[in-house]
């Protein structure tokens, strides 16, 4: 009976082994190998583009004439929300003069239409209506945002 019991625990520690085996090669077919995720926490957290600021709830707004922006100088902190809204006559646009990352195309900013950004990096950032003028007179307006 001793001699049946060891088979049987041989056989069974077999049996738990192969499975294992046969587990884990089946959970690299379809884990993060094959799939061409990263294999582990550091390199996901690596790969995974960076959560947005917080916004601060903070809404500063930008009124669209016929040919200026109003204010056409302001200041916000990271996190606060400029919103621009069209009351003139007239389409208009707001373009980003360094990076074209924000801003609103005439299509989408006819008369009563309101384009919102959150601002999430301190630095300052020029804008205009290609419209109305040029990146650098005319219908142009810059947002300072601080820290």
């Amino acid at each position: 009976m001793k001699r049946n019991l060891r088979l049987d625990r041989r056989a069974l520690v077999a049996v738990l082994v192969l499975g294992s085996a046969a587990t884990v090669a089946a959970c690299g077919e379809d884990g993060a190998a094959a799939s061409g995720a990263p294999a582990s926490t550091e390199a996901a957290a690596a790969d995974t583009p960076e959560a947005p600021a917080a916004t601060t709830g903070v809404v500063v707004p930008v009124v669209a004439l016929d040919n200026s922006f109003r204010p056409q100088a302001l200041e916000v902190h990271v996190g606060d929300t400029v919103t621009w809204e069209n009351r003139g006559n007239n389409d208009h646009n707001v373009l980003s003069v360094e990076t074209g990352e924000w801003g609103v195309e005439v299509t989408d900013f006819a008369p009563g239409a309101v384009y919102t950004h959150v601002f999430t990096e301190p630095g300052e950032y020029a804008y205009f209506c290609s419209i109305h003028g040029t990146a650098q007179a005319g219908m142009t307006g810059t947002v300072t945002v601080k820290p």
